[in-house]
C-alpha cells in the first residue's frame, strides 16, 4: 500500500533530520549557527520533534492500526502546515517562497490528507 511506503519514507526522513540536527545542524537548516544557547535549544527541540514523529509513524505502521496511522499523519500534517509558512518566510532555504509552498503542498500536505482520509475510511469499517 502506498501509505506504508509514504509513511515509512516520512519516518526515515524525520529520524534522519532529527539525528542530523544534533550532529550537523547546518545540514538541516542551511547556514545554521549554534552560537547561542537559544539557537541550540531551537535546533535540539526541532530535532527531538522530528525523531518523535519518526518513532510514532514507525509504531503506527507496525501496529497496522488505521486509527493510529491516521493520527500519525494528522500529527505530520499539522506540523508541516505550520513549518511550510516558517520555511517560506524565513528565507533560509534560498529559494522563492512559492517554490517552498508548492513542494510542501505537493509532496507532504496533499498526500498526508489523502492518507488521513483513507485511514479514516478503514477504521470506520472496523
Amino acid at each position: 500500500m502506498w501509505i506504508n511506503l509514504f509513511g515509512g519514507l516520512l519516518a526515515i526522513f524525520g529520524l534522519f533530520l532529527g539525528v542530523m540536527g544534533y550532529l550537523q545542524a547546518d545540514m538541516v537548516i542551511p547556514n545554521f549557527t549554534s552560537d547561542t544557547n537559544a539557537h541550540n535549544m531551537a535546533i535540539w527541540m526541532t530535532s527531538a520533534r522530528n525523531i518523535a514523529m519518526g518513532v510514532v509513524m514507525i509504531y503506527a505502521l507496525i501496529a497496522k492500526n488505521p486509527a493510529l496511522i491516521e493520527l500519525a499523519f494528522i500529527m505530520r500534517l499539522v506540523t508541516e502546515f505550520f513549518d511550510m509558512f516558517g520555511t517560506a518566510t524565513s528565507g533560509v532555504m534560498e529559494m522563492p517562497s512559492v517554490a517552498i509552498y508548492v513542494v510542501y503542498l505537493l509532496f507532504f500536505i496533499t498526500p498526508e490528507i489523502f492518507a488521513i482520509i483513507k485511514m479514516k475510511s478503514l477504521h470506520k469499517e472496523q
